[in-house]
């Protein structure tokens, strides 16, 4: 289940400019642009901190245990 609730943000005027111009070409609103990057930003931290788990390990490691990250998400999405 997907519930959202409302804030308020203060945020410096150039990424305001940046946020209102995405949305009228996008045709999407400044609250899904925001989502959407607080989402893009949780999941490459997620994958850093997993990455970082496993500096001690082979690269091939880390390679195949990244191999199902995406199915990861999903499953952390979905709790």
């Amino acid at each position: 289940m997907n519930l959202k609730q409302g804030i308020s943000l203060t945020i410096n005027k150039t990424n305001l400019q940046f946020i209102n111009d995405y949305a009228k070409k996008q045709k999407m609103t400044r609250s899904e642009i925001v989502d959407q990057v607080i989402e893009m930003y949780r999941k490459y931290k997620l994958k850093n901190s997993i990455i970082a788990g496993f500096k001690s390990q082979s690269k091939e490691d880390i390679n195949d245990t990244m191999s199902d990250f995406s199915d990861y998400l999903k499953i952390v999405d979905n709790d």
